[in-house]
């Protein structure tokens, strides 16, 4: 059950401002309880009018941290996107009286900062990809610490392999060597978006604005986090490339 204060019954629900979108430096600040979540299966989270926390899409893990509500604290352990809505997952207990009260927002700058890389990281592999003489297109990125990857649609001869995971590679450190900075854009047309993008995949609106982020000066439309400059990478390594039923899994981690 969602609870709502009649008091802020002026409130649309339906669209939690994501500060990090605007600004991903930002892991701590204030937002006011707007709802809570209190279901059957005894899951608990907080509604907010805005919040810094990631939810998990895109291939990047949710973030996770703290909530601070006077001397109340409440460790963040999940964050989901659903309709609109962001919701903080919690393990203590939520009553009714919390709604309304301006709590304090900590995210676990490691957390954040790994999955930032690990996004990153993904988008370069593109970009590295591109460069490497191969343009497949990319249809899924996982881009978690237990074993990231970048899948694309294609594929590449068993003997063909190796020589393209160390081009790749090679290519993706040389950039990593130059850096630049990551970057991001609102696109305000579906057609724009080829202007900037190699790649646009058919699930993306076409008739909404569309964040872009540019890796390695290279866009793709994503709604994630990532860092300041792909220098910060410091070193990439591709460790494999699989093929399946027309899917290439190229599998990257963090030197």
């Amino acid at each position: 059950m969602v609870l709502l204060p009649s008091n802020l019954a002026f409130i649309d629900l339906k669209n939690t401002n994501l500060l990090y979108l605007a600004d991903q430096g930002l892991l701590e600040t204030e937002a006011l309880i707007i709802g809570l979540l209190d279901t059957e299966d005894d899951s608990k989270a907080f509604i907010l009018d805005s919040t810094i926390f990631y939810p998990q899409g895109g291939g990047q893990p949710f973030d996770q941290g703290l909530i601070t509500i006077n001397d109340q604290v409440f460790n963040v352990t999940a964050v989901k996107f659903s309709e609109g809505l962001v919701y903080h997952f919690v393990e203590e207990s939520l009553s009714q009286d919390l709604i309304s009260q301006v709590a304090v927002l900590s995210v676990n700058v490691e957390r954040r900062q790994l999955n930032s890389k690990l996004h990153t990281a993904g988008h370069l592999l593109d970009v590295a990809m591109s460069n490497a003489g191969v343009s497949f297109p990319p249809t899924k990125g996982y881009h978690f610490p237990d074993g990231p990857y970048v899948e694309y649609e294609g594929m590449i001869e068993p003997e063909d392999r190796k020589a393209l995971l160390e081009k790749v590679e090679f290519e993706a450190n040389q950039l990593i060597k130059r850096g630049s900075k990551v970057a991001d854009l609102i696109v305000e047309s579906y057609d724009e978006l080829h202007q900037h993008c190699n790649f646009v995949p058919a699930y993306v609106p076409k008739d909404k604005p569309i964040r872009v982020v540019k890796v390695a000066n290279v866009g793709c439309p994503c709604g994630g986090t990532h860092i300041e400059d792909i220098a910060d990478l410091g070193s990439l390594s591709v460790h494999k490339i699989k093929v399946k039923s027309g899917k290439i899994r190229v599998s990257y981690r963090l030197g």
